[in-house]
């Protein structure tokens, strides 16, 4: 067998699942008890026992708990991606009861603002963008729809494993009506917002390409597994065949992206436009196209013209959405050395059986087998899929992984450091009906999350990576709430949700498109188009994801770049200005000791101490122009560790 010949080759058993460290991934949930430990009274959820017996071996103790106004700020910054009001602090400050912080998770939770944050984190791992990048960088007009049901799927808290089968196979769940059609259907944009060669002269190889894409990025995003690797041969570390992999590709094959496999290609797109429209919609191309033809006399260009006009009138936009769809089913030989000219034997449908613990996923006859597959995934049979979401729930939330590796549990990732907590967690899970919002609750009442980032000097020294979760881990805040608290700080953020703002311009297939309106436009930044080929200064400078591939652990440098940004952009040019402004024209009555003092409190979400009094009145008395002296002074606050860290 294949599969023992890897094994063999890395010196491991064949029989995997019977203990080897190098597959404890693909080994059943358990269902640890929590452990005893003697400062149990630490303890507010049973999460927090087996920190606290990890801490105990090492002979410490877990960090004091974090002050209310630093935990208010860390609670709407983890949760909204924005900063607290001066007001929403106080309120938290003054509320007495007992489940206080309890209740401002779930306000927090209710709010529209959650979604747009956590949803950004899955638009990583889904590598989304609004133009396709690589050789032809055409624009992805209905790419958005995909982006809003993210978010939307995450305000309305919709049960995990739904929102799996969806993403792949939406298009095969039986729907009631149009409404259930579309909300069900624009999850597929996950297959098809990755980058793709279009432009290539094989159109063998370019669709073999976006398969192995396609079956990439599900293995990244659901099951932390590199399939990719098993294209060309054996996969030299997982427990992948090549057979396995056409197996697979097998499904994949059998899926439609694109509507034709060739220079340049387009994107499958559902018309889910009410019937009624669609045929309005048929009369209005009709009509552009007579009226486009040379031979048709002005006089009646302009009736056509007239008559396209009032058809349109309060016609909505035909709602197309980005997605792929089936193709005739097939199953796939092997490609050997992974070239398609150079065949094996052919390979049925399925579902690795290393994955499934021997078990077959039987697929179907007349269909691709991406609703079968997308079910076992979503399956709570399947160990991978509950264990890699908790893990980046954790790793979002703490600011590293349970799993260091999110994005991959196999040979080449990193062991978790706490598998028990895991195995309790993904079980947690599962047993709340896949709900990501009460895992947040879990997470966020642990008293292992509202520890303070003042550590112990001998536990920095000792834990410097804080493998423990012995302490808060002091990090900068992302490159989308770099913007986003800018915005909100000066007054100036459109809280406006959804839509799109790409133009596209004269055809969507040749087109990369343009923001509309001014680069600077105060939406959040999770509403701007994504460029592959090219971003915005503000977002490389601070680490954005790349959206060419499934990423979900950003890193966070230190470089020059984000001082210069911070010193000299238009967004904080402009931000500070219209801040200024607000000092000047709200609190005119106040000197320059009291107008410091509320900037301060405004920004940093604390009350400013004597000395940066001090120091406030000398910077701004300094400038001989009253505005440019507190636009300056608020440049200050807003390029401050204090504002672009989460305490």
């Amino acid at each position: 067998m294949v599969f023992g010949r890897i094994m063999a080759c890395l010196g491991m058993a064949t029989g995997f699942l019977s203990g080897a460290d190098e597959y404890w991934a693909f080994a059943p949930v358990l269902d640890p008890a929590a452990p005893v430990v003697s400062n149990s009274e630490w303890a507010r959820e049973d999460l927090d026992r087996f920190i606290l017996a990890g801490i105990a071996k090492r002979d410490s103790l877990p960090t004091k708990s974090a002050e209310k106004r630093t935990l208010v700020r860390r609670a709407y910054l983890d949760l909204h991606g924005l900063p607290p009001s001066t007001g929403q602090i106080k309120a938290f400050l003054e509320d007495k009861r007992g489940d206080a912080w309890e209740k401002l998770i779930d306000e927090l939770l209710e709010s529209p603002r959650y979604g747009e944050r956590w949803g950004r984190h899955w638009l990583d791992v889904a590598r989304y963008a609004d133009t396709n990048g690589m050789d032809e960088d055409i624009a992805h007009p209905s790419a958005w729809r995909y982006r809003d049901y993210v978010i939307d799927s995450f305000n309305q808290d919709k049960p995990f494993d739904q929102f799996i089968i969806e993403q792949l196979a939406g298009d095969l769940l039986p729907a009631k009506d149009l409404a259930q059609k579309r909300a069900q259907t624009v999850g597929l944009g996950f297959l098809s917002v990755g980058p793709k060669m279009l432009a290539c002269d094989d159109p063998d190889k370019m669709r073999r390409d976006i398969v192995d894409e396609q079956m990439d990025t599900m293995g990244r995003a659901f099951l932390g597994m590199t399939i990719g690797c098993a294209r060309c041969h054996d996969h030299k570390i997982d427990p992948i065949s090549i057979e396995d992999y056409y197996g697979l590709a097998g499904i994949f094959m059998s899926t439609k992206t694109l509507t034709k496999y060739s220079v340049v290609a387009e994107f499958h797109e559902h018309n889910l436009t009410e019937e009624s429209h669609q045929k309005k919609w048929q009369e209005v191309r009709n009509l552009e196209a007579a009226q486009k033809k040379k031979e048709t006399p002005k006089e009646e260009k302009e009736r056509l013209g007239k008559e396209i006009a009032a058809l349109k009138k309060d016609l909505p936009a035909p709602f197309q959405v980005m997605g792929v769809t089936e193709y005739p089913t097939q199953n796939v030989k092997v490609h050997l050395r992974g070239d398609y000219l150079t065949l094996g034997d052919e390979v049925p449908r399925g579902v690795p059986s290393a994955w499934t613990a021997g078990k077959k996923i039987v697929m179907p006859g007349k269909q691709s087998g991406r609703l079968e597959l997308a079910r076992w995934i979503a399956s709570t049979e399947n160990p991978l899929t509950s264990r890699v979401i908790v893990n980046r729930l954790w790793r979002w939330h703490f600011g590293r992984g349970i799993v260091p590796t999110p994005d991959n549990f196999g040979g080449l990732g990193e062991q978790p450091t706490h598998p028990e907590l895991l195995d309790h967690l993904a079980r947690k899970f599962v047993a709340s009906g896949w709900s990501v919002k009460a895992m947040h609750r879990l997470m966020m009442n642990s008293a292992t999350y509202r520890q303070s980032a003042q550590a112990d000097l001998a536990l920095l020294e000792y834990d410097p990576e804080n493998k423990l979760f012995a302490r808060w881990q002091r990090r900068r805040v992302e490159a989308e709430v770099i913007r986003d608290s800018i915005l909100l700080k000066s007054k100036r953020l459109d809280s406006t949700m959804g839509g799109s703002m790409l133009v596209v311009q004269p055809s969507k297939y040749v087109d990369r498109g343009r923001l509309q309106g001014h680069s600077l436009v105060p939406r959040r930044t999770v509403y701007l188009p994504v460029y592959r080929s090219s971003g915005y200064d503000g977002q490389k400078a601070f680490d954005t994801a790349d959206p060419a591939v499934s990423d979900g652990n950003r890193r966070s440098s230190t470089v020059a770049g984000q001082a210069l940004y911070l010193m000299n952009s238009e967004l904080i040019h402009e931000s500070s200005r219209a801040l200024a402004d607000v000092v000047i024209s709200t609190r005119g009555s106040e000197g320059v000791r009291d107008r410091t003092a509320w900037l301060i409190e405004h920004l940093l979400g604390r009350e400013a101490t004597e000395k940066e009094l001090l120091q406030g009145e000398e910077f701004v008395s300094g400038y001989g122009e009253k505005k440019e002296a507190w636009a300056a002074f608020i440049r200050v606050l807003f390029s401050s560790n204090e504002f672009l860290y989460v305490e």
